[in-house]
């Protein structure tokens, strides 16, 4: 886990507040409203979107209808016409989604009565046709004064997204006719008649109280839950000529004419698109709207049956909205520190995948979540615990290369690095089997008694240099420098398979290289020195000790000069050949014999010839 290897659970909060600030920046850009739109869209999906209410027929005035009866706007006396058959039939109520502001005159047709009587008359016996207004265009005080109730068109502002949502319950009394005493939509009073509500619309505590109906309400508009696909439909024509093909769609029936013309203006963006059928455009233009797009009178019978239905449309509130952000964020920072950069990846990708899957089945049950600023603050979150990740990996990386630079190969350095934290080198140990050889110059003390200060300081740098690189070669780690005497562990701090062998061979180098180092001193007219070596392989417990300002990496392990013990043999017999010397007493286990070897020959592998230890050379270099 990363946890181990970048810190503990002390480090848990930075990533949890790297998380938390991702959080409070999608907040702010929320709070400016650049996304708004981009949110509104988002939630446009979300929407339920049930089926049409059988209850509610819609008569359309469409591309067939004028083909039939002229061009549109006709005669009052064909809107006289298609409401006393519709009367007839007794729906429930005929919502008249057309702006009856003018006077048509006579009749184009035999006998040429005066239209608009006729109109009048048709709305005062049916007693039950509501007709619409707006701030602009009202109906005549002649058709207004008979209708059972006159209503706005009570469309909502479309949102970010060009959409309309919903409809407003109660509007500003400038912005609607004077002959809509009460102030409410149209669709409501559809539902007043249809239903025979009389008490009066109360909005309190974001809830409409409308009859027995309980409203949510949201900035003063209802959601409207929009269906998809067409309702039941009678096209004006044929009402006009009295044959509707299922009149038992009308009877007892909320009946909503308007125009479905494209040319007619009344079209509007919604929040749910749906498939077209072919009667919404002309034939001549068969791509004429969006799927976005939708008539305003099929707006309206979708406002009416949302309440018929009882099915209407919660958004999650604002303040939930932020605190989701925040705490998902936080939470994502956390496991982000917790898991593998691949697992905290798979983890990102599997929350947003839940969350939006979570928030389309809430939104299938009519509660509409938040489907931009959660996943936003997700992913940012993400990015910011994995960038905070690697810093401080990358802090910790170069710090164990500076701790252990100094001492190893440059190449294991970084390999540690990749494997360890500072923490874990500096406070934790561990028991395992190591071997350690060590290397020091013979009656260095004693000749350095005759020999000037710089030219101690020369034959050691010179001998340090040399024995270093060969011991870095063999991938060993120089624990320690005491004076003329080097320190080299293997299999630590990294697990090193064949760690006995590769010190052997390391000490075959060090043996190897006596010439050479003479050669160089006597250039330079230092005198010549000599150097034993002692390897053993035992159980040590291995670790950082010291202060914090100045670290050694240490093994607690028995030493010995020039030969090579028991468990160092066993590691590698099959490739030295050794002389066992007599057993020497350990200091503190007197109890005890310790067997010692002298090693006379290595070879590659077992296949491969003797090659004879350079002892010879060794003792060219004393003499």
């Amino acid at each position: 886990m990363v946890r181990e290897r970048v810190g503990d659970w002390k480090l848990a909060w930075r990533f949890a507040l790297a998380g938390m600030v991702a959080g409070l920046l999608v907040i702010a850009l929320a709070q400016t409203g650049v996304t708004a739109g981009t949110f509104d869209a988002g939630q446009d999906r979300l929407f339920p979107a049930p089926a049409p209410d059988p209850g509610i027929t819609l008569v359309a005035i469409d591309s067939r209808t004028q083909r039939a009866l002229g061009a549109y706007p006709w005669s009052n006396a064909y809107h006289a016409k298609v409401i006393n058959y519709l009367a007839s039939l007794h729906p429930r109520a005929i919502l008249l989604d057309i702006v009856l502001d003018h006077l048509t005159g006579n009749d184009v047709e035999p006998p040429f009565e005066p239209a608009d009587p006729l109109l009048t008359q048709a709305i005062q016996r049916a007693g039950n046709v509501i007709l619409v207004c707006t701030a602009e265009a009202a109906p005549r005080p002649e058709f207004a004064s008979v209708a059972a109730a006159v209503g706005d068109r009570g469309f909502g502002v479309a949102d970010h997204a060009n959409a309309v949502r919903g409809m407003l319950l109660r509007g500003d009394p400038k912005a609607t006719c004077p002959a809509n005493k009460s102030n409410e939509p149209a669709f409501l009073q559809t539902l007043r008649v249809a239903d025979k509500i009389t008490a009066p619309l109360a909005i309190q505590d974001s809830v409409a109280a409308f009859g027995s109906h309980r409203i949510p309400v949201v900035d003063g508009q209802m959601l409207i839950n929009f269906t998809r696909g067409t309702s039941p439909t009678c096209q004006y024509v044929d009402a006009f000529n009295g044959v509707c093909p299922k009149p038992g769609l009308i009877t007892d029936h909320i009946v909503v004419v308007g125009t479905k013309l494209i040319d007619a203006g009344d079209i509007y963006g919604q929040a749910v698109s749906f498939r077209h059928d072919p009667t919404f455009c002309p034939q001549f233009r068969p791509n004429c709207m969006l799927d976005s797009q939708n008539y305003g009178y099929r707006i309206q019978g979708d406002a009416i049956s949302t309440i018929l239905q009882d099915r209407y449309v919660r958004l999650q509130p604002q303040i939930s909205v932020q605190l989701a952000v925040l705490l998902l964020a936080a939470l994502v920072g956390l496991l982000v520190y917790v898991l593998s950069f691949r697992g905290g990846m798979m983890l990102a990708v599997a929350l947003l995948a839940s969350y939006y899957l979570g928030i389309y089945w809430l939104g299938q049950q009519g509660y509409l979540g938040d489907p931009l600023y959660a996943p936003a603050a997700i992913v940012l979150a993400t990015t910011f615990s994995l960038g905070a990740r690697y810093v401080l990996e990358e802090r910790e990386r170069r710090k164990v290369e500076r701790i252990f630079g100094h001492y190893i190969d440059p190449r294991v350095a970084q390999q540690l690095a990749a494997t360890k934290s500072v923490e874990e080198l500096i406070s934790k140990g561990e028991r395992r089997d190591i071997t350690a050889l060590f290397v020091d110059i013979r009656g260095f003390t004693s000749m350095s008694e005759s020999m000037r200060p710089d030219q101690v300081l020369a034959v050691i740098q010179d001998y340090l240099d040399d024995m270093s690189k060969l011991i870095l070669k063999w991938d060993g780690l120089i624990d320690k420098y005491v004076g003329d005497e080097i320190m080299a562990l293997w299999n630590t701090p990294l697990a090193q398979r064949d760690h006995a062998l590769l010190a052997i061979r390391c000490a075959y180098d060090l043996i190897d290289n006596a010439p050479t180092l003479r050669a160089k001193l006597a250039a330079r007219g230092l005198p010549a020195i000599a150097w034993g070596i002692g390897i053993n392989t035992g159980p040590a417990v291995v670790g950082n000790m010291g202060s914090r300002e100045r670290l050694q990496y240490t093994a607690l392990a028995p030493a010995f000069n020039l030969l090579i013990g028991w468990p160092t043999y066993q590691a590698c017999a099959e490739y030295i050949a050794v002389d066992e010397m007599p057993g020497m007493q350990l200091k503190g286990k007197s109890a005890e014999k310790f067997r010692v070897f002298k090693v006379t020959a290595i070879r590659e592998d077992k296949a491969s010839p003797w090659v004879p230890f350079p002892t010879g050379a060794a003792k060219e270099v004393t003499a």
